[in-house]
């Protein structure tokens, strides 16, 4: 379908537009044979957007090629010859997310003193960042990974940690419809089902009379599935897992003895017990949305899964309010948590609006005498003590940054990192946590954010969001923005938007490694061209009877990529088995030496509560407190 006009790539276009969005040229990336139009950077990260984010789209080429070069032990031989940059802090976190911010955060509580963060990224947060488009002279913001938060139980912990870095609301407010057309109800979230939903199943469960692409169902569960393209049996099982209210018995507290059964099995065993419903069903409907705050489907995932945030925060939530969501997904803590640190790193007050909106002062963030500096574009290739752990006087981080190695020295470091790093640049690690961190299995997402000029088509369709079978990603919905900063109070079909798409890669039948293994290698290895032609014809499929054109309504396109975005709790992960300990506690219950870990994957539930509370108790384990 090379020039295709349809989907608007064949188009003169600038070099801006390129990036932008428009022309697919850079597709030989990967295609042995074929040089790449532009070069391997480009034509991998793809357009990037404006404002602070704008060279930290996910996992960008420069970051995957350190951490590659890190995992593959190519800094091994210069390790020797860094540069001493003659510092010694008291504490050094490795890794600029919300655990390493945290960690940071709560060592200036706890004792004071000289701290540094150091991330491999251009800028912080981990995966709590944001995509910014400009559209029609409107600015657009969007989330590349981490999203939403609940509203915190008063006087909790959640509660009081957002107190400490600042956040003045509890809930937001959120924009209201304006124009003539009748209101349609709109999600505060991506992961929310509004009111005007619909399934869509995709060509292989069968055509549309005359021919064509696939089959829309509208209000899928109140009209019982007529029309879709699916066995009556099937039907009569997605509509008890859809409709029906199922008792049974819940964990009330983590580790009790429903939550240690739940973790025998997985949750594909669960579901089909509860529900009453068949394998077939589960992997072809229900995987991987099921399961896929996790990364992967039910088949290889603990059941326990299914109840873990709820059980480790019982007094978070206010089912009226439902989710919270800043604009750019959790990337709103993590600017507090910065403003917090380093009062100059970003102009104004420390409050809500003025730091979601005001602009990163990247000079003041790594500025000698502060109390705690934090350092970017920086990766850690090496943490080792200087003599045995139980006795070394201190830590020596060596990082990369550019083409130089460099050390510094630090009292005590806070791994704030994710396991699939973690393992490899501790040099030191005992035989325990490395057996411990072999028993982490992580899976990749791609977060695709695409603005669109407008949402009529939806709003024709009698659309607000929608789930699909078959093609990339599972659902998108149009979401209303918390009123924060200077976001628009008003929105309406004829406003633009970003529709996120998260796709996941989940494979069921095959091993739980197998299936990280296959995804990565699926999204590391498809260029930004081929993952953009693909969302339009996809798009341009889906969205035909609403009239979409995607060389019209489509603004932009921004990828995220994350190659291990999730860590996938399977059976005994929680808990553990046979007798043995789980391997999150192996490596929560003591530092290592002058080394201590966090991070949410040791709380096996990707939350950014869990990467707060994961790195006070780091901190804690470090001071003795």
């Amino acid at each position: 379908m090379i020039g295709d006009n349809r989907l608007g790539i064949n188009e003169p276009i600038s070099r801006r537009d390129f990036l932008n969005g428009a022309l697919l040229a850079g597709a030989g990336l990967l295609l042995h044979g074929k040089a790449p139009t532009i070069s391997p950077a480009d034509a991998f990260n793809g357009y990037g957007g404006v404002g602070d984010y704008r060279h930290s789209n996910g996992n960008t080429w420069d970051v995957l090629s350190a951490g590659h070069g890190m995992r593959d032990g190519a800094f091994e031989q210069r390790i020797a010859n860094a540069i001493d940059t003659g510092e010694m802090y008291d504490l050094v976190a490795v890794g600029g997310g919300i655990s390493g911010l945290a960690a940071a955060i709560f060592f200036q509580k706890y004792e004071g003193g000289s701290c540094l963060v150091i991330d491999n990224h251009p800028i912080f947060g981990g995966e709590a960042k944001r995509n910014e488009f400009l559209v029609d002279g409107q600015r657009l913001t969007a989330h590349q990974g981490s999203a939403i938060f609940l509203v915190p139980g008063k006087g909790g912990y959640t509660d009081r940690f957002y107190e400490m870095i600042g956040m003045d609301r509890s809930a937001f407010a959120y924009q209201t419809w304006r124009g003539p057309s009748p209101e349609m109800p709109l999600a505060h979230s991506p992961y929310e089902t509004p009111g005007n939903y619909g399934f869509y199943f995709g060509p292989q469960f069968g055509q549309r009379p005359g021919g064509g692409g696939g089959v829309w169902v509208m209000d899928p569960w109140g009209r019982q599935l007529e029309g879709a393209p699916i066995s009556d049996a099937t039907k009569a099982e997605l509509l008890r897992w859809g409709t029906e209210h199922v008792d049974g018995p819940r964990p009330q507290t983590e580790g009790d003895a429903i939550s240690r059964q739940l973790d025998s099995i997985t949750l594909e065993e669960h579901l089909m017990a509860r529900y009453t419903i068949s394998r077939e069903t589960v992997r072809t409907f229900l995987s991987p949305v099921e399961g896929g705050g996790y990364g992967l489907g039910p088949d290889v995932l603990s059941a326990y899964c299914n109840y873990a945030i709820e059980s480790q925060f019982p007094e978070d939530g206010d089912d009226q309010l439902g989710d919270q969501m800043f604009p750019d997904g959790n990337g709103g803590f993590a600017r507090l948590m910065v403003k917090t640190l380093i009062p100059d790193a970003i102009a104004g007050p420390r409050t809500v609006d003025a730091v979601w909106q005001n602009r990163v002062d990247f000079r003041a963030l790594d500025r000698a005498g502060q109390s705690t500096r934090l350092r970017l574009n920086a990766t850690v290739v090496r943490v080792e003590h200087a003599g045995e752990p139980s006795s070394a006087p201190h830590v020596v981080v060596t990082y990369a940054k550019g083409n130089r190695l460099y050390n510094v020295r630090a009292r005590s470091v806070v791994v704030a990192g994710g396991s699939w790093t973690a393992k490899h640049i501790v040099h030191d690690l005992p035989t325990s946590h490395r057996e411990a961190y072999a028993q982490f299995y992580r899976s990749p997402c791609l977060m695709a954010n695409i603005a669109v000029r407008n949402w009529r088509f939806l709003y024709k369709m009698g659309l607000s969001g929608c789930r699909w079978f078959g093609g990339l990603g599972d659902y998108l919905s149009v979401r209303k923005m918390a009123l924060v900063g200077n976001e628009p109070r008003t929105i309406g079909p004829g406003s633009p938007t970003v529709l996120t798409i998260k796709v996941l890669f989940a494979q069921p039948g095959l091993s739980i490694a197998e299936q990280g293994s296959r995804g990565r290698t699926q999204l590391l290895g498809t260029s930004f061209a081929q993952y953009e032609r693909a969302f339009r014809e996809q798009l341009a499929d889906m969205f035909a009877p609403g009239g979409f054109d995607p060389r019209r309504d489509i603004a932009g396109i921004i990828l995220n990529r994350w190659g291990h975005a999730y860590v996938n709790p399977q059976p005994g992960f929680f808990f553990g088995i046979n007798g043995k300990p789980a391997p999150r506690d192996i490596l929560r219950n003591r530092p290592h030496g002058r080394i201590a870990f966090a991070n949410t994957d040791l709380a096996g539930a990707s939350d950014h509560r869990n990467s707060i509370r994961e790195a006070e108790r780091a901190v804690k384990q470090l001071l003795g407190v």
